[in-house]
């Protein structure tokens, strides 16, 4: 799955590691975008892949940002063209709107491990993400693109409310003002900040994640995804009906009568 220059991607103990672009491809575009989402794809179809982490393939860089250029040739694609965009079209992004998609929706965890500059569609792509590592930097993290007159575009309007609340995505994306990553931490835009490198704490919590039992890293990841997308009546419903499921599984079993023997921690290792 490597494409020189384009991603890096790698199996191991069954963590997936792709490393996103390189310094001389330091910005998302459809090249790139479409390599992302097959190795997604290879790897949430793969049930040997555990845990999944995407990082930046560039000292200083996540992926810097959606390529401006390739945004400029889409719309002067559509002037061209002579159509008027309308509301209700079906405008997508293809691969990178697939690729942000993937990692909400894979029955494993996805780490962004944020290794510095991740603006706009990188900061998008990180959104998809299920935990977000960022470490400690002089970089900027978060959605300026109204100062081109532009919005966020794959998704950033819809997934950062869901995060920090509207009033607080709405005052980001008005004003255009990327967090360094502290900030970044304390707004909620990422889950931890760290002194040394992102990849290396993703890849600690890579190692606890790929321990624990598939089934149950898979609902969870489903119940809490989709909890403010559906009556809270039928959310507990389906939160009912997995538990049991896992409950009468045989590696849950394992686990419960470990702890009653006391084999077993209920909280997690150190």
């Amino acid at each position: 799955m490597d494409k020189p220059g384009l991603l890096s991607a790698r199996v191991e103990d069954g963590i997936g590691l792709a490393t996103i672009g390189s310094p001389e491809r330091i910005h998302f575009d459809p090249e790139i975008a479409d390599c992302v989402y097959d190795t997604l794809k290879t790897w949430a179809d793969d049930e040997s892949v555990r845990v999944v982490i995407l990082t930046g393939g560039a000292p200083g860089y996540f992926i810097r940002h959606y390529s401006v250029a390739a945004i400029i040739a889409a719309g002067e694609a559509v002037r061209a063209s002579r159509r008027t965009p309308k509301e209700d079209d079906e405008t997508q992004f293809f691969s990178f709107d697939h690729a942000i998609g993937l990692c909400e929706t894979m029955p494993k965890p996805v780490i962004a491990a944020i290794s510095g500059t991740c603006m706009g569609g990188a900061y998008e792509m990180a959104l998809g993400c299920d935990l977000r590592i960022a470490e400690d930097g002089p970089y900027q993290i978060g959605l300026p693109e109204v100062n081109l007159g532009i919005l966020p575009g794959a998704g950033g309007t819809q997934r950062l409310p869901r995060l920090i609340g509207p009033g607080a995505a709405l005052a980001h994306i008005l004003l255009g003002e990327p967090l360094d990553p502290r900030e970044a931490e304390r707004r909620g835009f990422v889950h931890q900040t760290v002194e040394g490198k992102a990849l290396n704490r993703a890849l600690e919590i890579a190692q606890r994640l790929r321990q624990l039992d598939a089934p149950a890293l898979a609902y969870i990841k489903r119940l809490v995804r989709g909890a403010l997308d559906r009556p809270l009546a039928d959310g507990l419903k389906l939160e009912r009906n997995l538990f049991m499921m896992l409950a009468c599984s045989d590696a849950a079993l394992m686990r419960m009568r470990a702890y009653e023997a006391g084999n077993l921690a209920f909280n997690a290792p150190d």
